[in-house]
C-alpha cells in the first residue's frame, strides 16, 4: 500500500489533519481501465448515470470555475441519429451518451479570453473523472471527439452559448478488451516519458 502522510502543522488548513491514502486497488483501477466500444443490450440505469455525472463536478478546473455543461442521452433513437454524424463512433452504439459542452458566454463574461484554452483542459479533467467512475461501476466507456458539432447542435437543439466538445459513450461491456488480458508486444516504460529535473545544456550533450 502506498501511503502519503501529511503533517498536521503543514496541512491542517486544507485537510484538517486527515491522512491521505492511496491504495493499490485505486492504482489498479486506473491501470485496468480500457476503452470499450462493444456493448450488450443491457441499459445503464439513470442512477448509475447520475453517479458518473456527479464525479465530473469534482474534477479540477481553472480558477475553480465550472463552465462545462453535460447533455445526457439514453434514448437509442437519438443516439443513432448522433452516430450518423459521428465518424468516431463507428459501428458501436453506446447505451448512453454524454455530450460535454462549454458555456462560452459564461466563460467570456467572467474572465474574457484568458479562460479559452484552459476550458478545453477542464473538459479533459472532467471526462477522465467520468471514465474512471464508469469503470468503477462496471460500465464500459470511451471518449470521442470525431463528430460534427454543427449537426449535433441541430439534432439536440443546443443553444448558441453551448459548444459540444467531447462525447463519452457508455454501456455494459459485451467483452473484455484484449489489452486487459494480454500484454502489449512492446512494453511502454514510464521512464521513456519522464525527465527528472532540467535538461542538460547543449554543450554537455555534444
Amino acid at each position: 500500500m502506498l501511503s502519503i502522510n501529511c503533517r498536521r502543522d503543514q496541512t491542517e488548513k486544507y485537510y484538517r489533519g486527515w491522512q491521505i491514502k492511496m491504495n493499490n486497488a485505486f492504482v489498479e483501477m486506473i491501470r485496468s481501465r480500457r476503452v470499450v466500444r462493444n456493448y450488450t443490450d443491457e441499459t445503464v440505469s439513470e442512477t448509475v448515470l447520475w453517479k458518473i455525472l456527479d464525479t465530473a463536478r469534482w474534477a479540477p478546473a481553472a480558477r475553480n470555475r465550472r463552465y462545462n455543461r453535460y447533455i445526457c442521452l439514453n434514448d437509442k433513437e437519438t443516439i443513432r441519429k448522433i452516430q450518423m454524424v459521428s465518424p468516431g463512433m463507428g459501428a458501436g452504439l453506446p447505451n448512453a451518451l454524454i455530450v460535454v459542452c462549454i458555456d462560452w458566454d459564461l466563460a467570456a463574461y467572467e474572465v474574457m479570453d484568458r479562460t479559452y484554452q484552459t476550458s478545453y483542459i477542464d473538459v479533459g479533467t472532467a471526462v477522465e473523472n467520468m471514465l474512471l467512475a464508469a469503470h468503477a461501476q462496471g460500465v464500459g466507456a470511451w471518449p470521442m471527439t470525431s463528430f460534427s458539432p454543427d449537426a449535433v447542435r441541430i439534432l439536440l437543439n443546443i443553444p448558441d452559448n453551448l459548444a459540444p466538445i467531447m462525447f463519452v459513450g457508455l454501456g455494459c461491456p459485451a467483452n473484455i478488451p484484449k489489452s486487459t488480458v494480454k500484454k502489449p508486444k512492446i512494453r511502454v516504460r514510464i521512464e521513456d516519458f519522464v525527465q527528472w529535473g532540467s535538461f542538460p545544456q547543449k554543450a554537455d550533450i555534444e
